[in-house]
């Protein structure tokens, strides 16, 4: 019998390469690395945002950042402007050649989401659509130290999978 679990972790990261994989061939007329793809969808819906705060969206460290920022403005992608209260801080802004992108660029994610949905029916790709944001909002508030700490040494019987509710904060504190 196969392993749920095992096989999740697996699908998620065959879903997540093959992503990055698609986005880098479909962008390649930009020369756009996946991060730089990432950071420039982030930037379409956050233009004039603090480098800060959109390493913060992205989960990412301040230098892969300001790595990925120099590579865009060589590109011709993004300027960065100080801020005029706080002369610090750095605001993104895209130029117009970047503005210009915008349309191809999302338009290359929508292309892979519906190959991938291609033969699914509309109501299963809503709920697996929800199922993601869930699952991102739940990663993006978890204490993964906490949970990481409490990994039991031995099989611990049915979980999520084969039971429903089995993983609740009331779970999490036994």
């Amino acid at each position: 019998m196969d392993d749920d679990y095992v096989n999740i972790g697996r699908w998620f990261s065959i879903l997540h390469r093959r992503s990055q994989l698609f986005v880098v061939e479909a962008s390649e007329k930009l020369h756009l690395t996946y991060s730089e793809y990432v950071m420039l969808i982030r930037i379409f819906d956050n233009e004039g945002a603090k480098q800060d705060d959109l390493a913060s969206m992205l989960y990412l460290d301040k230098a892969v950042v300001t790595r990925t920022m120099n590579l865009l403005q060589e590109k011709g992608l993004v300027v960065r402007k100080r801020d005029e209260q706080d002369r610090r801080v750095r605001r993104v802004y895209l130029t117009d050649f970047g503005r210009e992108q915008h349309a191809y660029l999302r338009n290359v994610i929508q292309r892979w989401v519906d190959y991938l949905a291609h033969d699914m029916d509309p109501e299963q790709v809503k709920t697996i659509i929800h199922g993601f944001h869930v699952l991102a909002d739940r990663a993006s508030q978890a204490d993964l130290h906490r949970i990481a700490k409490d990994i039991p040494e031995r099989e611990q019987g049915e979980g999520l999978i084969e039971r429903e509710g089995a993983y609740t904060e009331d779970a999490q504190k036994k």
